[in-house]
C-alpha cells in the first residue's frame, strides 16, 4: 500500500509568546490509500487542527506535509485551492449544501466550480452507493438530516478525489442515519478504494475506521490497527485519566 499523505515534524502554534498554545506538537503520521482512518482524543488534543493542517485549510507554524511526493505546506494560497478542488473531498459536520440547488446539483458543484464535465458515470456509482437516487431532485429543505449528510458525501466523492477529509460528519445525525453514513463510508473506501481520514470524538463512529491514531495534548498517544470498539473505548478512558 502506498503513502498517500504523510507529515514530518507536524507543528501548529497559536498566539505569541506568553499566550501561545500549542495545537500540534511535532507530529510525524502517514497515511496509506484506500484506508479509512479516524483520528480521536479529548477535547483540545490537536485532532481537527491535524486535519485541517493535512488539508490545507490550515498552515503548520513548522514542518511539512507531503500529497504523495509534493511538498504541500510550501505552496502558495492559489496553488493550495487547486489542490483542495482537485485532490481532497470534504464533509463537515454541518452539511453545508446549497438550499437553491437540488441534491443532484450540490453533487456535481465542485466539477462545476473547476469548470469541468462531471463524471456522469462516476457521480451514478456514488449516488448509487450512498443510496440516495430516488431523491435527486429534492431541495435539502426536503431532504432528512441523514439524507443531507449523504447527498454532502456524495458532493465529496463526485471529483474522485484522493483523500476524503471529514471532520465529526455524523455529529448531527441521529443514531440510524449516523450508523448509516458511516457503513457507507466504510464501503466507498472497501468497493471504491477512496481514501477517508475522519475526525471524531465518538468511538463507535470510530469503529468501523480500519485505522485510530489517537491524539492528547498534539502528540500521538497511540496508533491503532482494526480496534474493536470496546479496545477504543478503553483508549479514550485511559487517554483521558491520564
Amino acid at each position: 500500500m502506498e503513502k498517500i499523505i504523510h507529515s514530518v515534524n507536524l507543528t501548529k502554534v497559536y498566539g505569541e509568546k506568553e499566550t501561545s498554545v500549542t495545537a500540534l506538537d511535532n507530529i510525524t503520521i502517514e497515511f496509506i490509500e484506500n484506508q479509512f482512518t479516524a483520528i480521536m482524543g479529548p477535547s483540545g488534543s490537536g485532532k481537527s487542527t491535524l486535519l485541517h493542517c493535512l488539508a490545507g485549510l490550515d498552515r503548520p507554524s513548522s514542518g511539512e506535509i507531503f500529497l504523495r511526493d509534493q511538498n504541500i505546506s510550501t505552496l502558495n494560497d492559489k496553488q493550495l485551492t487547486k489542490i483542495r478542488r482537485d485532490s481532497f473531498g470534504f464533509v463537515f459536520q454541518a452539511f453545508n449544501l446549497i438550499p437553491t440547488l437540488t441534491a443532484e446539483e450540490n453533487i456535481t458543484l465542485p466539477a462545476s466550480i473547476a469548470g469541468r464535465k462531471p463524471d456522469m458515470d462516476w457521480v451514478n456509482t456514488v449516488v448509487e452507493t450512498v443510496d440516495i437516487g430516488d431523491r435527486l431532485t429534492h431541495r435539502p429543505n426536503e431532504l432528512s438530516g441523514g439524507q443531507q449528510q449523504r447527498v454532502a458525501a456524495a458532493r465529496a466523492m463526485a471529483t474522485k478525489p484522493e483523500v476524503i477529509f471529514a471532520d465529526e460528519p455524523s455529529g448531527n445525525l441521529d443514531s440510524k442515519s449516523s450508523k448509516e453514513l458511516l457503513a457507507f463510508m466504510k464501503s466507498v473506501v472497501d468497493e471504491l478504494n477512496q481514501t477517508i481520514i475522519m475526525v471524531t470524538h465518538d468511538p463507535f463512529a470510530a469503529s468501523f475506521a480500519q485505522r485510530v491514531v489517537m491524539l492528547k495534548d498534539g502528540k500521538i498517544a497511540s496508533d491503532l490497527n482494526g480496534p474493536t470498539q470496546e479496545e477504543i473505548v478503553s483508549e479514550v478512558t485511559a487517554l483521558t485519566n491520564i
